[in-house]
């Protein structure tokens, strides 16, 4: 589009008049287009500035990592190293951790847990758990875990079991039972087939060895 200004002026007008009637169109018509509406889609507004998504904190866990990659689970009072290939089982409501272990043999279940009502009510408890045929009678012993001296029964027979794809009663399990004395007592029981539990007994102590108190 080509714009043409032109001035008409009388004879006698003078050429500084001229000159300034000149500027003043010309002033007048940019003023006149810088108020046009613009054309559909142009913006002219200053684009506003992305603003950062600020991330969430992680939560804080119970459980550490070891540096042989087992992992370290705090309870009341008291922590052990859980081995990774132990299978938890989540939301349990009446112990506070539950594992599967998987042997040659058949799974074995980990139970680990405070509660009250005493140490030797809770473990006779377990071996009532178990039918024994007549004079196979539990062994109690006393061992050490984390320093404190604890109470351990083994108790072997069978078992109404709800391990695995296949629960109920189980011919020639074997019963793992130990209370450690703390201000709120701590249990830990293994159930399982018989040479599985028998086969287990290397990890188990060095699962036991791996207590140490929480103060």
């Amino acid at each position: 589009m080509t714009l043409t200004l032109q001035h008409y002026r009388t004879p006698e007008e003078p050429a500084n008049r001229r000159a300034s009637c000149l500027v003043l169109n010309v002033l007048a018509l940019s003023l006149s287009i810088a108020g046009c509406t613009p054309p559909d889609g142009a913006d002219d507004a200053v684009p506003p500035v992305p603003v950062a998504e600020t991330a969430d904190e992680e939560t804080a866990s119970i459980k550490d990592t070891n540096p042989d990659g087992s992992t370290h689970r705090h309870y009341e009072g008291i922590g052990f190293a859980i081995p990774n290939r132990w299978q938890e089982l989540p939301n349990q409501t009446m112990v506070d951790s539950k594992y599967i272990i998987p042997t040659e043999h058949g799974e074995m279940e980990m139970t680990l847990t405070s509660m009250g009502g005493g140490l030797k009510s809770n473990l006779d408890r377990w071996v009532g758990q178990v039918g024994r045929d007549q004079g196979d009678e539990p062994t109690w012993a006393t061992i050490e875990v984390a320093g404190i001296e604890s109470r351990k029964v083994d108790v072997r027979g069978s078992f109404n079991s709800t391990v695995g794809a296949n629960p109920g009663a189980k011919e020639d399990w074997r019963l793992v039972g130990i209370a450690v004395p703390l201000p709120r007592d701590f249990f830990i029981k293994l159930v399982g087939p018989r040479e599985a539990v028998v086969e287990f007994q290397d990890e188990l102590d060095e699962f036991l060895k791996s207590a140490h108190l929480d103060h």
